[in-house]
């Protein structure tokens, strides 16, 4: 690997533990105090589905921030996403894409957090009509700002975009058709809705990684 390659690697690692450090810290503070006050019972609650998500909308969180801090200026985003010279010219719409994809992941990382995070919160009735009328709204302003992305996207950008979701939609027709199959025939339990969701933006994120690393989008 190349010194500039080892470069952008570190680079990338420290951003990813610069954002990540915060969220772990507060999560970790969080059981600790649990486990100490001996409320285990809480921790307990939490299905692989709920623990998935968290896990899911955190690595959201921290690409999310990687892009927001490579789209600051034109030099960090030719190091850190585009590989080329720092003083190479670059299209200002570039960052202004890098910082909408920026918007739209982080939002969506704390959509997918706080359903599970408010189901096991306490709340009243009135609280937990809050915390869906606030996904509600972050729901539609992601919604927004993915639409002005696919709109204002060049070519490349809206081909990744499309193969992801059909090859998403074949993938989990299949899996859903597969799952309904054996469940309906007492093969297999039955699974609640979170549980799907979570499966969904799972299998989203891997195979938009996938189409956009063959794409040469993503690069290591």
């Amino acid at each position: 690997m190349e010194p500039s390659s080892n470069r952008n690697l570190l680079r990338r690692i420290a951003v990813a533990v610069l954002i990540a450090a915060p969220i772990g810290g507060v999560l970790g503070y969080a059981t600790g105090r649990a486990l100490k006050r001996g409320n285990v019972d809480v921790l307990r609650d939490w299905s692989f589905a709920d623990l998935s998500s968290l896990l899911i909308a955190l690595s959201l969180i921290v690409s999310a921030g990687y892009v927001a801090w490579a789209a600051t200026s034109a030099r960090r985003w030719n190091q850190m996403v585009e590989r080329l010279p720092a003083e190479e010219p670059l299209d200002p719409a570039a960052l202004v894409n890098g910082r909408r994809q920026a918007l739209v992941g982080g939002l969506a990382g704390v959509m997918l957090a706080l359903p599970p995070i408010a189901a096991h919160a306490g709340l009243s009735a009135e609280g937990a009509a809050l915390a869906a009328l606030g996904v509600a709204l972050l729901l539609g302003v992601q919604s927004w700002f993915n639409y002005r992305l696919w709109r204002d996207g060049d070519e490349l950008t809206r081909s990744v975009i499309a193969q992801s979701g059909a090859a998403c939609f074949w993938l989990l027709q299949f899996a859903l058709f597969a799952w309904a199959t054996l469940t309906r025939l007492k093969l297999m339990p039955e699974v609640d809705a979170w549980t799907l969701v979570t499966v969904m933006m799972g299998v989203y994120l891997l195979v938009s990684f996938i189409v956009s690393a063959r794409r040469g989008l993503v690069v290591a």
